[in-house]
Order: C-alpha cells, then structure tokens, then sequence
C-alpha cells in the first residue's frame, strides 16, 4: 500500500507550486476545456492549475453557450462558478432545414 504526505503528492503534481480549483456550473455535467484543450473532466471538479498564473478554462455544454472564464489564483484552494446561458430555440414553420437528413 502507497502512502502520500499530502493531497499533492497523491494527484502527482510536479515540483512547480500548483493550486486546486474547484469548477462548478450551474448544469451538473459541462465538459471543462483547459487552455484550449478538452480534459476528461465535467463540472463540479477540482482541477490543477499553476499557482499565480492566468489560466484560460471553457465551460461547455450541449443546447447552452460555451463560457470562457481566465482564472487565476494564490492561494492553495480556489472556487470558480458559472451559469451557462440556454441556446434559444427557433421553431420554423413549415420549412425543412437544410441541415436535417430524411
């Protein structure tokens, strides 16, 4: 059996001081992009980010707009939360979208 010192040691952070933040939306289950890529993550999360740096997260979610936040943080725990905006619908009358297949 491993044992680790601290929370740091166990999520095998690098020697570089990280801090976690927790990224929470409003809708349970938005993918958490970082720095412009996709992660295996989805909201509510705690996430590595370099301490004291700018990081560029996006929120996204399926039928909502993607949201894109710059956090940044000193402190060993941090807490970012958003609500993502609805897609309006459009009801077209008697048309069919080009994009719809039979």
């Amino acid at each position: 059996m491993a044992w680790f010192k601290n929370l740091k040691e166990l999520l095998g952070f690098d020697k570089a001081p990280h801090c976690l933040c927790m990224v929470v939306s409003e809708q349970e289950g938005a993918e958490i992009w970082v720095e412009g890529k996709k992660t295996n993550y989805r909201t509510p999360k705690a996430i590595a980010i370099p301490k004291g740096k700018d990081v560029n997260i996006i929120i996204k979610m399926v039928g909502h707009h993607d949201h894109h936040a710059t956090v940044r943080s000193e402190h060993t725990l941090s807490y970012y939360y958003c609500n993502l905006d609805r897609v309006p619908l459009r009801l077209i009358k008697n048309e069919i979208h080009r994009s719809a297949s039979l």
